[in-house]
């Protein structure tokens, strides 16, 4: 019998390939200070573009390439498209808290980079078919075709990158620290098909 792994959903998981600049540490030592907002569940930076700071420049640069490789490889644009970072911001999860589920609107790719997380940090995508036999059946293992989530580590300094209309979440974590992790969002500038229109923001 041959199964076919049809329509798979694309996440990547990568290392930002270098350390953070001292700069870059005390922006984020900076920012962790400051008054946040309240989540369901955690808190988040009121500055919803620190990559936006001078101070992150060179961490922004960074990231829009990942981005653009994981477009690239995964879509293979036929024309000149490109992926832009929007809106950015910094989740704070204290130990016993946890990150709801949720997808994010008005994005193409999102991505996450760890600043700060142990070896048992996890994040948790759900499925998109979410029991696509509209029948409970009780599995002797879990795998891809099963699952209804399925939990990833999160190391400290990695970078997950997947589709913006994925649901994900994160467990109540057990982490004696702050685990502490950039999200952000992207949106795409150039010509997407084969009609006239262009995207062009």
């Amino acid at each position: 019998m041959r199964i076919t792994n049809l329509f798979p959903m694309p996440i990547c998981q990568t290392d930002l390939h270098r350390e953070l600049t001292e700069d870059e540490l005390k922006f984020f030592a900076l920012e962790k200070e400051k008054e946040r907002m309240v989540n369901m569940g955690n808190t988040f930076t009121k500055n919803k573009y620190v990559l936006n700071t001078p101070e992150l420049s060179n961490l922004k640069k960074d990231l829009t390439d990942l981005v653009n490789e994981y477009l690239h490889n995964v879509w293979k644009p036929k024309y000149d498209v490109e992926a832009y970072i929007t809106i950015s911001w910094v989740n704070y999860t204290e130990r016993g808290q946890f990150h709801h589920a949720h997808e994010h609107s008005n994005s193409a790719i999102s991505g996450v980079y760890y600043i700060d997380t142990d070896e048992n940090d996890t994040i948790t995508y759900v499925s998109p078919q979410m029991n696509i036999l509209r029948m409970k059946i009780a599995p002797t293992e879990w795998n891809t075709w099963n699952s209804e989530k399925w939990t990833m580590l999160t190391p400290k300094n990695s970078v997950m990158l997947f589709p913006s209309t994925l649901k994900h979440s994160v467990d109540e974590t057990s982490n004696p620290k702050t685990r502490t992790s950039l999200g952000f969002n992207t949106f795409l500038r150039g010509r997407l098909d084969d009609t006239l229109a262009e995207i062009v923001l």
